[in-house]
């Protein structure tokens, strides 16, 4: 599908009457999104585990199996919070923008985990909570053995939390996050966590319509202007930030955060030189503009 098309279906959607559960229901019946397939549960463990490797390798992981977790943008699949509970998790909270969560998907993604998690090669997996999963009764909500609270939205919860968490994650979710509110969410995190508490997160930094659209590349996004990209390519459905490494950088000092890891994969630069790159995005090098993925784990001091 050209990616045209699909920005003009979301804007479409978003002007429409109900928009929003029109979406919905094209997701559910039409397009498969909100199925969580091995290949989405097992990508998502993939990335669940990046964070805890890291922990481990900081000898931090005591924040994750004895502390309390937030998940910023949870979305349809709570795959990770999942992860986290056979990791030994008791207190997670799931969040949200909007309410996009429901028993039924998060059951769903449950069996699912169940099956690919047991294929994994994880040690640290605590196989009677992994067991567990497939026991647990989830008509009338979460099960309260997997210690869940979801807030969605999430913002006014965040701003009441003060120095209570102990983890932070974000999985490819802050990407669709205007600036100036993810510069609020930086500094709401960092009153909310503990001192030595951590904020992990990646976070793609290609052009994601490139997925669908095989006549683009994954740097589409950078020919165009801020007032272009603002006023077409994004709607309230679907919006890209268009964020670089050094941006995300910017906020989290911003916010008070001590970095102790920030890595972005190479993406490549000979596609690149294939665009002429808008000169609105001049102040970044190569190496930030070709980059397609950003991960870091950033500290309370």
């Amino acid at each position: 599908m050209k990616w045209w098309i699909k920005v003009s279906a979301f804007k479409a959607l978003s002007l429409a009457p109900g928009g929003f559960r029109l979406y919905r229901w094209f997701q559910e019946n039409l397009t498969g999104s909100l199925v969580p397939t091995h290949d989405r549960v097992a990508q998502k463990i993939e990335v669940g585990l990046r964070y805890h490797n890291y922990l481990q390798s900081a000898q931090a992981d005591s924040l994750l199996v004895a502390g309390r977790h937030v998940d910023i943008g949870s979305g349809w699949h709570p795959t990770i919070p999942l992860l986290y509970y056979c990791l030994g998790c008791n207190s997670q909270v799931l969040t949200d923008v909007v309410p996009v969560m429901t028993p039924e998907t998060a059951w769903q993604t449950a069996a699912t985990f169940a099956q690919v998690a047991g294929q994994a090669r994880c040690p640290d997996l605590n196989q009677e909570r992994l067991i567990r999963l497939s026991s647990f009764s989830w008509k009338n909500g979460f099960p309260q053995e997997l210690g869940w609270d979801y807030h969605a939205p999430y913002m006014d919860w965040l701003a009441g939390v003060s120095s209570s968490l102990d983890l932070a994650t974000s999985t490819q979710a802050l990407l669709h996050v205007p600036r100036d509110v993810l510069s609020a969410i930086f500094h709401r995190l960092y009153h909310a966590l503990k001192p030595g508490g951590m904020f992990l997160a990646t976070v793609h930094l290609r052009d994601l319509f490139a997925d669908a659209d095989p006549g683009i590349t994954p740097y589409n996004h950078l020919r165009y202007s801020p007032q272009f990209w603002n006023r077409w390519a994004c709607s309230p459905l679907m919006s890209y930030n268009r964020l670089k490494g050094p941006d995300y950088r910017q906020l989290l000092l911003e916010a008070g955060f001590r970095i102790r890891e920030f890595q972005q994969d190479p993406g490549k630069p000979e596609l690149l030189e294939k665009i002429r790159v808008h000169p609105s995005f001049q102040a970044y090098s190569e190496e930030d503009l070709s980059a397609y993925h950003l991960f870091w784990a950033a500290q309370k001091p």
